[in-house]
C-alpha cells in the first residue's frame, strides 16, 4: 500500500491541520478533527464514524495505536502534545494536554485522564474512570505510582515518538507492528494462502488495509476492521452471522495450532490476540486482551479488557472473566448483555454503511 488510508463516513471527511504526517497503511476515517502537527505511524488508525474524534496540535500515534469511540454515546477528546505508545488504544475518553500513554495500554469509554499524565505500558484505565494530573499511572486497573516531572516526560515523549520506549511506558511483548511477514503476496485485502482462499458471505466488509488470508470463511453481515490480521495457514477460521473484528485485532493460527471458530453476534474488540480458540455465539471478547490456543468461551461469556487468558482455559457460559492471568470475575449482568448486543448491532449498522459508502 504506498500511502494513507482517508475516508469519509457518511458525508463526513477528516479535517487534518497543516504539517500532518501520515504514513503508510495508516486510516483517518470520518469525524476527525485535528491540529496542527498530527503524526500517525503505520497501521495507526483513527475511526471516527459513529462519534467525534478531536485532537489537540502535535498528537502522535505509533505503529498499530488505535482511536475510537462509542457510538451516539462518548467522543474521543485528545489534548495537545499527546503522545500515544504503538499498539494502545484510546477508546472514547478524554485525554488531556501533555500526556503519555504507554504501549499496549488501554484508556476505555468515559475516562478523564488529567494533564500531564503518564499511563505504564500495560495498563488498562477501566470506564469512567478520572486519573490525576501529572502522576504515573499503571496496573490493571490503573492506579496512581508518584508524581512524574516535567523532565521524566519529556524524556517518554521523545522516546515513544523515537520508537525506542522506556520504562515505564515500554512494553515488551507486542505484536507485529508491520504487516508485512504477515501478508502472503498478492493484491489485499483477501489473499489466497496454502491452497486456500477467503470466502466471503453477502454483506460483509473488510477494511482497506486489513489482512485476510487463507482458509477464513464468513457467514453474513461480518465485518473485519482496519489494520486487522486473519491468517489461516494450515487452518481454518470461521466466523458467524453478524460478528464483528475490530481495529488492530491479530487472529491467527496454522496447521499446528487448529481451526479458529467465532459464533454469531460476536464482538472482538479492538487491538485483542487471538490464537486457536472456540468463540461461541453471543460472546464479547474485550479490547486488548489476548486469548491463548485452546481457549473457549462459551455462550454469552466475556473477556474483560487487557485479559490474558491462558491456553486450554474455558470461559463459562453467562461469566466475565477478567486479569491477568483471567480469572472468574462475576456473572454478566442481563443489562450488561443487552448492552453488548446493542454493540454488536451497532456494528451491523456500521457494516451497511461502509458498504454504501463503496457503493455511492
Amino acid at each position: 500500500m504506498s500511502g494513507p488510508i482517508i475516508l469519509s463516513y457518511q458525508g463526513a471527511r477528516p479535517a487534518l491541520a497543516a504539517g500532518a504526517s501520515l504514513a503508510a497503511e495508516s486510516a483517518v476515517i470520518g469525524r476527525v478533527r485535528a491540529g496542527r502537527g498530527l503524526t500517525l505511524r503505520r497501521l495507526a488508525v483513527l475511526r471516527a464514524d459513529g462519534h467525534d474524534i478531536t485532537l489537540g496540535d502535535d498528537c502522535f500515534f505509533a505503529e498499530r495505536a488505535t482511536c475510537h469511540i462509542a457510538d451516539k454515546v462518548f467522543p474521543s477528546i485528545v489534548g495537545a502534545r499527546v503522545s500515544v505508545g504503538a499498539y494502545a488504544l484510546v477508546h472514547a475518553c478524554t485525554v488531556g494536554e501533555d500526556c503519555v500513554i504507554g504501549e499496549q495500554a488501554v484508556v476505555m469509554d468515559g475516562a478523564v485522564v488529567g494533564d500531564g499524565a503518564v499511563i505504564a505500558a500495560g495498563a488498562l484505565v477501566p470506564p469512567g474512570k478520572t486519573l490525576d494530573a501529572g502522576m504515573v499511572h499503571a496496573g490493571s486497573p490503573a492506579r496512581p505510582l508518584r508524581p512524574v516531572s516535567a523532565e521524566e516526560r519529556l524524556r517518554l515523549h521523545a522516546a515513544i515518538r523515537a520508537g525506542n520506549a522506556i520504562d515505564p511506558v515500554a512494553a515488551d511483548d507486542l505484536p507485529a507492528l508491520e504487516s508485512a511477514s504477515l501478508r502472503p503476496p498478492g493484491v489485499g485485502p483477501l489473499y489466497p494462502l496454502g491452497g486456500a482462499r477467503p470466502i466471503l458471505a453477502e454483506r460483509v466488509y473488510v477494511a482497506p488495509g486489513a489482512v485476510v488470508a487463507g482458509n477464513v470463511v464468513t457467514a453474513r453481515d461480518v465485518s473485519i476492521w482496519f489494520a486487522c490480521v486473519l491468517r489461516a495457514d494450515g487452518a481454518s477460521i470461521t466466523i458467524g452471522a453478524r460478528s464483528n473484528v475490530q481495529d488492530n485485532s491479530f487472529v491467527l493460527t496454522d496447521a499446528k495450532r487448529g481451526p479458529i471458530t467465532i459464533g454469531a453476534d460476536v464482538t472482538v474488540g479492538h487491538n485483542v490476540r487471538m490464537g486457536a480458540c472456540l468463540i461461541e455465539d453471543r460472546a464479547l471478547i474485550g479490547m486488548g486482551s489476548i486469548l491463548g490456543d485452546g481457549v473457549v468461551v462459551e455462550q454469552g461469556a466475556m473477556v474483560g479488557a487487557r485479559a490474558l487468558v491462558e491456553p486450554a482455559t474455558v470461559v463459562k457460559a453467562g461469566w466475565i472473566w477478567a486479569g491477568r492471568p483471567a480469572r472468574e470475575f462475576r456473572r454478566v449482568k442481563p443489562e450488561e448483555h443487552d448492552y453488548f448486543q446493542r454493540g454488536k448491532d451497532v456494528y451491523v449498522g456500521y457494516t451497511h454503511a461502509y458498504l454504501a459508502e463503496i457503493a455511492a
